[in-house]
């Protein structure tokens, strides 16, 4: 029991919405409906005063500047703050 509870609090909180973005949702998310799939399944301890904020932080910090390229998440261009995991290209095939 104690290495599933270790599991969960050692989880970032970019492991904590791919999760959320992987098996709990068939569309682009905000970051508050991430959030609140976060916290009702427990998905990351949060010892903090403002989770939002932090989550908020981690997106936008993986989808801008030098980090985009390596990023697994996408914002939707034009919205404001959607979220989604990036598609893999797929090899192009001759």
């Amino acid at each position: 029991m104690k290495d599933k509870q270790k599991r969960k609090k050692e989880r970032t909180w970019a492991e904590a919405a791919r999760m959320v973005l992987e098996n709990f949702s068939d569309a682009p998310m905000t970051p508050k409906q991430i959030l609140h799939v976060i916290q009702t399944k427990g998905l990351k301890e949060m010892s903090g005063t403002a989770p939002l904020a932090c989550l908020v932080t981690m997106l936008h910090s993986q989808v801008r500047g030098d980090r985009v390229k390596n990023s697994i998440f996408f914002k939707l261009p034009g919205r404001m703050s959607l979220f989604t995991l990036k598609v893999p290209k797929l090899p192009v095939l001759e």
